[in-house]
């Protein structure tokens, strides 16, 4: 689990990648992330050195990152409820209901004084300094949100969000390998929360290889300490001196 990723083909990969906590480092809120200068630059030259075949898979919308990356990379945001490819965009219908459980995320932010993120087609709430309400949020949760239908809701580090049903991160990574220039490609998955999850076990079934970055349980195959790790990794890949 803890060895690190192997030399890798571009000719013959496909990159899925994470952002918070896996390209940049987890900040207190989501508008205090810090992207390195670097970090644009060597995305565009590892989607240059791999054919196209480079997608960010985040939470954030697919605004936010164009925002803070600056290029319109393919990628899935809201864990795959919006989804960009070649400039095709696929936006998951909210539902009904989400108006409702928005509603109820809003109210039990206001009496923990927690941090609301309106995503738009989902909701997050983030607790990440008040990581002991945890059990508490969790409890009201499942009791506010039972019974509305068409809802997922989703579990991560110190955040737990509202979207729509059958949306997360694996659904996101199949609908890309289904299509060039993703397709009959060796994916490589990098992530660090639970939401990763679900793309691991794409990629799992489909032989592809999973990196955790950071601590933590999961079924990745391979691990990396810290986005910094990563970012060194991949640009080796980038600049030719890791591939075989």
């Amino acid at each position: 689990m803890d060895r690190p990723p192997p030399e890798l083909d571009l000719d013959r990969v496909a990159f899925f990648l994470d952002f918070d906590g896996t390209l940049v480092d987890i900040a207190p809120t989501p508008d205090a992330v810090v992207v390195p200068p670097a970090l644009p630059e060597l995305l565009a030259a590892l989607r240059e050195a791999s054919g196209g075949a480079l997608a960010v898979v985040s939470g954030r919308s697919l605004a936010a990152l164009d925002r803070l990356l600056g290029l319109p990379l393919d990628a899935a945001g809201l864990h795959g409820a919006e989804w960009r490819l070649r400039g095709e965009r696929f936006v998951a219908p909210p539902g009904p209901a989400l108006a409702e459980a928005r509603a109820h995320l809003a109210e039990i932010a206001r009496r923990h004084g927690l941090l609301l993120e309106d995503k738009g087609a989902g909701a997050a709430l983030h607790f990440r300094d008040r990581p002991e309400l945890e059990g508490l949020i969790d409890r009201e949760l499942q009791a506010r949100l039972a019974g509305l239908p068409g809802l997922r809701l989703v579990r991560g580090k110190c955040v737990r969000e509202v979207l729509p049903a059958g949306v997360d991160k694996g659904a996101a990574v199949a609908r890309f390998l289904a299509q060039p220039p993703f397709a009959g490609r060796l994916p490589v998955y990098a992530g660090d929360d639970l939401t990763d999850e679900d793309a691991f076990a794409v990629l799992a079934e489909r032989g592809g290889l999973t990196i955790k970055v950071g601590e933590g349980a999961s079924r990745a195959a391979r691990r990396l300490a810290s986005p910094a790790e990563l970012r060194a990794w991949l640009a080796g890949l980038a600049s030719g001196s890791l591939v075989s």
